[in-house]
């Protein structure tokens, strides 16, 4: 007998990493599962997450209909939802949504992409937190991508935890792979959302650092910046660093453009310290164009890479160590090839997109 699934979240646009896993997840084919979906579509643009408006308050309402339509309608016993751990608007928003749905439900599943809720709900005043804390508590099934994440599910008292690692689709042509740090130039690469915790910042003043030494590295960013005032405060530095010919702004890439773009850089840096980082997907882009990794010891991140292996972790807010990481790759290149080899077999090995299906739906039977 099939299993039937409500998935109550969202998928792109925008195309966030818990957005995309859950469409990932929508579109497999499962052996004893069927999947429903109710679509969460808050924020289409990163701006405006965390922001009020009355289309906000409406969408709510609507998927709590949304969810008692879908329930009965096909005659679903499971709930999977991917809780917010901040702002706490979203919280809130989550709690509110459960207060007025998972009682339909026999079994309730919580991905925790965005991690950190037990950090950020024993922050709150002691009645929202009572409250939030006995709507949220005790789901069937808890699932988080790492080790190195906030214990989220033990903190609710979940009944089953379970660790699984993301995995994406294996897009990548490697035959189309360039000869990796070939020539004198480095060139290092960000994509993700861009504010102040994502750490590009971190980045920017390595390079700066390593050009004073007479090294050649360009560095491309790719993304959104989360706001106006930030791209200002960035460029106004890229400006004092006189890297204007060194930096290259792409915006939002996709397509033929991401994939380009991947194939013509050598390291991806990614030192992230965002508040409800858990994982990090893009980093297993990277890793699947065959790309070592400088990356920052915080949560899930820590599971993508292994020190010294596909490419080293770096403290967070630390540019010393990620110039020291960046001046090793730029002078060994040997090293550089071994390791962006290294980060291809890991993909493969690991987080290949077959591989997290296959462990989501044997969690998803179990419980």
């Amino acid at each position: 007998m099939m299993k039937k699934i409500l998935v109550v979240g969202q998928t792109p646009p925008p195309y966030g990493g818990q957005a995309i896993m859950i469409k990932y997840m929508l579109d497999s084919q499962y052996t004893d599962i069927k999947m429903y979906n109710v679509r969460m579509c808050f924020s289409r643009e990163f701006d405006v997450r965390g922001k009020f408006s009355v289309y906000k308050i409406l969408h709510v309402f609507a998927i709590i209909y949304r969810i008692w339509i879908m329930k009965f309608r096909h005659k679903i016993n499971v709930m999977y939802y991917p809780p917010s751990s901040s702002p706490k608007i979203a919280v809130l928003r989550d709690v509110v949504i459960l207060g007025c749905t998972r009682f339909l439900f026999k079994k309730i599943v919580f991905h925790f992409h965005a991690a950190g809720i037990s950090e950020e709900l024993p922050k709150y005043n002691i009645f929202l937190r009572t409250i939030s804390y006995n709507i949220l508590k005790k789901p069937h099934l808890a699932i988080t991508s790492s080790e190195f994440n906030p214990n989220d599910g033990v903190y609710l008292q979940a009944r089953k935890n379970k660790i699984i690692p993301l995995g994406i689709p294996d897009n990548n042509m490697i035959e189309a792979r360039k000869a990796v740090g070939s020539k004198g130039k480095l060139n290092v690469l960000f994509i993700g959302l861009l504010n102040s915790t994502k750490g590009e910042g971190y980045v920017l003043d390595a390079i700066y650092f390593l050009q004073k030494k007479g090294m050649n590295i360009d560095f491309y960013l790719a993304g959104k910046f989360e706001s106006e005032e930030y791209k200002k405060v960035f460029f106004d530095k890229v400006e004092q660093y006189n890297l204007i010919e060194n930096v290259h702004y792409k915006g939002i890439v996709k397509g033929k453009d991401k994939h380009d773009l991947f194939l013509s850089s050598d390291v991806f840096c990614f030192p992230s310290f965002f508040s409800s980082e858990s994982f990090g997907i893009v980093l297993l882009e990277a890793m699947m164009y065959q790309m070592p990794l400088i990356a920052s010891r915080w949560r899930g991140i820590q599971s993508v890479v292994k020190n010294g292996e596909n490419g080293y972790l770096v403290d967070v807010q630390n540019s010393e160590q990620i110039a020291i990481a960046l001046e090793f790759l730029y002078t060994n290149r040997n090293l550089l090839q071994a390791m962006s080899q290294k980060s291809r077999q890991m993909f493969c090995k690991e987080y290949v997109l077959s591989k997290y299906i296959t462990r989501m739906e044997k969690a998803l039977n179990n419980i």
